[in-house]
């Protein structure tokens, strides 16, 4: 009997270890690892909304750093192409619909656009992994807990600015309603990315030194605590409410992208939005979204003081996305414009590349206008924005994408008492973008501590609170509007008061570490 048990321990053994042995090959250079890659970006994008399944956010990088540490520069950076492939093309394919169903491009030349856009993205990852494995070609604790998280939230940081910037499908965005929400308020999204790598990097060195038991305890008592000041971070409230209630209403029109810019399609738009206003003249404030009036605000005039004068019968304030004609150069602003017994005029700072604006126009006009594709000439606004005030109520404004930016989004002034989006993602039809869109805006408000204001064209409209929590909100593509009461709150977080150096000397102080220790065990 006890020979029994011995062949059977070592049958088990042997069978664990060939096991083991299959899964460490999927890490080494080979077409297997390079597939793995490319799903591990695709599994990424199943973290942010509408999936939500957050606990992949900390298994993709995971997968990612463990398919870098055994191979060269070269394989790294082919590795971190795929992984951007899987991510970008999964994540972001509704750019092709904007393009193609309302931009009215061929399918060609769409396809070719968005691949495009896809490839340019993926190279954010692969020259991450290139600089991780030739910068740091010994594996050790070092290059794994200090050099994978900070390059990752460096290149995140990167991809916000550089060509113009695409900041979305950070790791952070995906922690909305866990603990590791609490580093925003500190350090904005990056500090949560930054917590999630952590995370993951954590739980590659415990596997990688597994029998090792000590360092692999301490490898999961270090996450806990990630977890545990995060989420008493969570908790911590920043700012404090100030005034009473505001009673406001968010008006989703709901008018179809198709027909929305049409010469016959203007008068019902406008009459659409005048009744739908007019049953809830109780309200303090009424918000339209992007775009409400598809003209320009010296062509709608007479319409604007129609709205303006009722307003102000009723001691009210309609806040209206539309178009500005510019004075001085040729071009459009898209703009927010309050009207009635409120003030302020927001014009939009940070357009969106072929969509409001075609970059590197000199280059690019002759061919786009060859093959006959329509592009807006949009012009960006002032750097310093304008409030929008209306009953007492400070509003940093932000037209749609804007949102993105979290730099953009955020203000030193203790008086603004909530955050304020409009938007209209009709331009991505029935797409994961409506969602992906309100997750990143909830951050926004729990990195600022205050409220925010969600105002969509078809949706989704939402009020979200100011730990990041939905309020209340109406679905996408239903003609409603939404009405609830905001409380304004005052002071600043971390976040405000010190803006980007925190973060950024966190990443080169942990990249020195890790450069200073890259030839140690």
């Amino acid at each position: 009997m006890p020979h029994a048990i011995r062949y059977t321990e070592s049958l088990f053994t042997t069978k664990k270890n060939v096991t083991l042995m299959k899964l460490n090959r999927l890490f080494t250079a080979g077409f297997r690892g390079d597939l793995l890659a490319l799903f591990a970006g695709a599994l990424l994008t199943l973290a942010f909304a509408p999936f939500a399944i957050s606990p992949l956010a900390i298994v993709a990088p995971a997968l990612l750093l463990g398919l870098w540490l055994k191979v060269s520069p070269k394989r790294a950076f082919f590795r971190g192409f795929l992984f951007g492939l899987g991510l970008f093309c999964t994540g972001v394919y509704w750019v092709f619909t904007s393009i193609h169903t309302y931009g009215d491009a061929s399918v060609l030349l769409s396809v070719i656009i968005t691949a495009g856009f896809m490839l340019t993205l993926a190279l954010f990852p692969a020259l991450n992994g290139y600089l991780f494995t030739s910068c740091f070609p010994k594996n050790n604790a070092f290059k794994t807990l200090c050099a994978f998280p900070a390059l990752w939230v460096l290149f995140e940081w990167a991809r916000s600015w550089a060509l113009t910037g695409f900041p979305w499908l950070f790791l952070g965005y995906s922690q909305v309603h866990t603990p590791l929400k609490g580093y925003a308020p500190l350090l904005s999204v990056y500090g949560v990315s930054l917590a999630v790598t952590l995370t993951s990097s954590l739980l590659v060195y415990a596997y990688s030194e597994r029998r090792h038991r000590t360092k692999a305890y301490k490898s999961l008592i270090a996450i806990m605590i990630i977890w545990v000041i995060g989420g008493i971070s969570s908790f911590i409230p920043w700012t404090k409410t100030t005034g009473a209630p505001v009673k406001v209403s968010l008006v989703q029109g709901n008018i179809p992208q198709s027909l929305k810019w049409t010469d016959e399609e203007l008068q019902p738009t406008l009459d659409r939005y005048e009744s739908m206003t007019a049953a809830h003249w109780d309200s303090q404030i009424i918000i339209w979204p992007e775009g409400a009036v598809p003209v320009p605000l010296q062509e709608a005039e007479e319409f604007i003081q129609k709205m303006s004068d009722a307003a102000k019968v009723h001691k009210d304030t309609v806040v209206i996305g539309i178009p500005i004609k510019a004075v001085e150069i040729k071009g459009y602003y898209n703009a927010i414009v309050a009207t009635g017994t409120g003030q302020g005029v927001y014009l939009k700072r940070r357009l969106v590349p072929f969509g409001e604006f075609l970059p590197f126009k000199p280059l690019l006009t002759r061919l786009l206008d060859s093959l006959q594709i329509p592009m807006s000439d949009f012009i960006d606004g002032p750097h310093v924005p304008q409030a929008i005030t209306a009953a007492g109520l400070k509003m940093l404004a932000l037209v749609c994408y804007e949102v993105a930016y979290p730099e953009l989004a955020m203000s030193r002034d203790a008086d603004i008492g909530a955050l304020l989006t409009v938007s209209n993602d009709g331009w991505f039809g029935r797409s994961i973008a409506q969602a992906q869109h309100l997750q990143i805006s909830q951050m926004r408000a729990i990195e600022m501590r205050r409220p925010l204001l969600f105002v969509g064209n078809t949706g989704i409209t939402a009020i979200i609170n100011a730990y990041g929590n939905i309020q209340s909100q109406i679905a996408p593509f239903e003609t409603l509007v939404l009405t609830d009461t905001v409380q304004a709150r005052t002071g600043k977080t971390p976040w405000q008061m010190a803006a980007m150096d925190p973060i950024l000397l966190i990443c080169l102080f942990m990249i020195l570490i890790a450069l200073r220790m890259r030839k140690t065990n």
